[in-house]
């Protein structure tokens, strides 16, 4: 054993509904799992979703939500194990909080473009209701999503397959010292984990992302923004 595998520490993933969050977390969970760990996912979309039953989209509700899901992922990793947490938690704050009460912490942020986002709608058309207001209170159209700025990674999605998605986060756990490099082996099917470069870790920002109009399709939204969205989709036109 290369490396201190007693020694827990808590994978969470934030990003906007249908950004692949629920994906990455079932993927993490299975390797991790299967390469000898102890792990508990932790999905609000799945399994998990007994625990912030009767909690809604509202601001002080959704800071529920971190601090359930936190309160357990901090136990699993106090024993231990690693929490795997896929959890939408649209605001910065209690996310920071949880990251300040966890000394082994690993934030991702699964990032996609709203075009995207809405060609996964499917037949649900969840964000295309949103847009027309048939639905509200959605995260990143008429509520706030509030993009990590101490995030140790980020993940586009629409941009890369999963499968490289996953060995970027397990190159991320080595660079932090989560996972050991035959471990991280065992985890992507017998790659080596690349060396550090100068600069160390993945660059972070260096702060908090300007506020995005939902015309602008590049990255979510991070407030409310009807009014600019008929704008810019006007000058579209």
């Amino acid at each position: 054993m290369d490396f201190q595998q007693s020694t827990g520490f808590i994978i969470w993933l934030t990003g906007m509904k249908k950004a692949g969050k629920t994906t990455l977390a079932n993927q993490l969970a299975l390797r991790l799992t299967q390469a000898g760990r102890v792990v508990q996912l932790m999905d609000e979309d799945g399994e998990a979703k007994f625990l912030i039953e009767g909690l809604g989209p509202s601001k002080d509700d959704q800071v529920a939500v971190v601090r359930r899901f936190g309160y357990t992922a901090k136990a699993v990793a106090k024993a231990g194990g690693i929490a795997v947490c896929a959890a939408l938690s649209p605001f910065r704050e209690p996310r920071e909080q949880l990251r300040r009460e966890s000394r082994r912490f690993v934030e991702i942020f699964v990032d996609c473009t709203i075009e995207k986002l809405m060609d996964r709608d499917g037949k649900e058309a969840y964000y295309k209701k949103a847009m027309i207001g048939e639905v509200t209170q959605v995260a990143g159209v008429d509520l706030p999503y509030e993009p990590p700025v101490h995030a140790e990674l980020v993940l586009h999605t629409e941009q890369e397959a999963l499968e490289a998605s996953l060995t970027r986060i397990f190159q991320t756990l080595v660079d932090g010292k989560f996972i050991g490099p035959s471990e991280f082996g065992r985890l992507t099917g017998g790659l080596k984990p690349k060396r550090k470069g100068k600069g160390g870790k993945v660059a972070k920002e260096a702060r908090p992302p300007k506020v995005i109009k939902i015309a602008d399709t590049r990255r979510p939204v991070a407030k409310p923004v009807a009014k600019a969205s008929a704008k810019g989709s006007k000058k579209k036109r």
